[in-house]
């Protein structure tokens, strides 16, 4: 790679950051997307549009990202949430209002689960239904949860009120 598109990447640093941030939202993941995009993109000998390569291996690394941390516990978001010194207090109180808004069915099998830590298995002898029962309603649960985030991560993203 030249050394002006070296120098045109660095130029472009902040722009690589703010575009990961916007859809990651943890400062430590955002650097690790960058550093990984600069990485591929340096490492390719003959690019022939450097930024634009860049940008696409930053969206696949945010991907990744992203698909790594899709299945994570109520608990798991809190604490990822809750760890951003950025973050506002008020994305704790949204998690909990979100775990609220569950079905109480669903919500006790999340308790079970998460907080007792029983396996599917152990909680379907509890509750006297089949295991692919409580598969389905903490799949549900998390379909929920997750669509709810993602909703309010677009009004962030967008400003929208």
């Amino acid at each position: 790679m030249r050394d002006e598109d070296k120098q045109m990447l660095a130029d472009h640093y902040l722009d690589f950051y703010r575009m990961a941030f916007a859809v990651l939202r943890n400062e430590s993941d955002v650097e690790d997307a960058v550093q990984e995009a600069l990485a591929r993109t340096m490492s390719r000998p003959f690019v022939s549009n450097p930024y634009q390569y860049c940008v696409q291996s930053l969206f696949n690394c945010c991907s990744a990202i992203r698909r790594k941390k899709k299945y994570l516990s109520f608990d798991q978001l809190a604490e990822t949430y809750s760890e951003q010194e950025s973050a506002p207090d008020y994305r704790l109180a949204v998690l909990q209002d979100l775990q609220n808004q569950l079905s109480p069915r669903i919500a006790h099998v999340f308790q079970l689960h998460y907080n007792q830590g029983l396996t599917v298995v152990q909680i379907a002898e509890k509750l006297n239904v089949s295991p692919s029962m409580i598969k389905k309603l903490m799949q549900k649960g998390h379909n929920q949860l997750r669509k709810e985030l993602s909703e309010i991560e677009k009004k962030e993203i967008f400003n929208i009120q």
